[in-house]
């Protein structure tokens, strides 16, 4: 079987690594380098918890796709001996005001009620624990299972996989119209030639809509990294006003995210730079002397319910894996198990029924 993927990021090429296992041959078709979108641009948290989902189908699929991130990364580098830096660090949640206390307090027991992790921790614990510590914080909540992981050597893993393995990379290729004869899918136009396949997968994250009516759009972030050292902070902190991210190897803190619904509009902002670093000196101050590495942006998929499109749609042999907003790197792994048991197997997770593309058909009747 072969098979073309548009989009050659976190979704893109993890499906790729899951299709090739299978047998099937693969082609990647990549506006830029492969890699190096949202994908690059993310914080690489895995927190579901931390990112306060309300629990139900969502959430459930993001505890699966974080259960399996452990033995995905091993995996993936011993396949590529390339450290990720994966890290079960435990995410810490600042309270900044009473209201807030009251409503991580609250989020926190449904999650214990569910039999998941987490613990209140009081303002006088912290303290004796951090440098510095921003005066509106009241305390907070960790959930010790949420996770990070460096998502630029992810990246970086997945694309020498690929390039070892026989995935045929065609990037700096415009995807230009899908070919679909009697409602089938048959082939790819592209700006280097037609690629013919069995079937196409659409992972084109914010710029998916191109190709397939799923209702996505950009939603556009901006993010900084600063110097750290590991007496600085040794977990993940997030909180509403930002959040910090330590690398395992402490090479770098990442600073995030502005959220903006500006559509594409390259470049980083004074506004978007000064919220970051606002946020960084009211949660630990001290990090204020550190010096500045890094300031960039990108663009998240998103959708009007902010879940995300992925299965069949209502051309044959054309899927979609799509507006996974700010969990692509969180659910990149059961994605990838999704739709390599749905073309490979036949299987069909009992996610794709709430995360189907005909979810919004009756909005698009509506309009015609």
């Amino acid at each position: 079987m072969k098979g073309v993927i548009i989009g050659g990021g976190i979704i893109g090429l993890s499906i790729a690594r899951e299709l090739q296992k299978a047998g099937h041959n693969i082609t990647v078709v990549e506006m830029y380098r492969v890699g190096r979108g949202a994908s690059w641009t993310a914080g690489g948290m895995l927190a579901p918890q931390a990112e306060g989902l309300e629990p139900g189908t969502f959430l459930d699929m993001c505890l699966e796709s974080r259960d399996m991130y452990e033995t995905f990364v091993k995996a993936l580098e011993k396949e590529t001996e390339t450290d990720v830096g994966y890290w079960k660090c435990g995410i810490f949640c600042p309270a900044y005001s009473e209201e807030e206390e009251h409503q991580l307090l609250a989020r926190m027991k449904q999650y214990t009620d569910m039999g998941l992790s987490g613990n209140w921790i009081d303002r006088k614990s912290l303290e004796g624990r951090y440098l510095s510590l921003g005066k509106d914080i009241r305390g907070g909540v960790l959930y010790p299972d949420d996770a990070q992981v460096d998502n630029r050597l992810l990246m970086i893993a997945l694309e020498k996989y690929a390039r070892h393995r026989g995935i045929h990379l065609m990037e700096f290729t415009q995807a230009e119209e899908l070919i679909v004869q009697s409602g089938r899918f048959t082939g790819l136009r592209t700006s280097k030639g037609t690629v013919e396949a069995d079937y196409c997968i659409v992972a084109a994250g914010a710029w998916s809509e191109k190709f397939v009516r799923a209702h996505i759009f950009p939603i556009k972030g901006e993010m900084a990294a600063i110097d750290v050292d590991k007496k600085d902070i040794d977990r993940v902190f997030f909180g509403s006003r930002a959040y910090l991210i330590p690398r395992k190897d402490y090479k770098r803190l990442v600073i995030g995210a502005t959220e903006e619904m500006v559509g594409f509009v390259d470049g980083n902002t004074v506004k978007g730079i000064l919220q970051l670093f606002t946020g960084l000196k009211e949660t630990l101050p001290h990090l204020a002397n550190r010096n500045i590495q890094e300031i960039w942006y990108g663009y998240r998929p998103a959708t009007p319910d902010l879940l995300p499109v992925i299965g069949k749609t209502e051309v044959e042999n054309l899927y979609v894996a799509t507006g996974h907003h700010r969990n692509g790197i969180l659910l990149a792994p059961v994605t990838a198990k999704i739709i390599k048991e749905l073309i490979v197997d036949g299987i069909e997770s009992h996610y794709l029924e709430e995360f189907s593309i005909s979810r919004f058909r009756k909005e698009d009747d509506g309009q015609n």
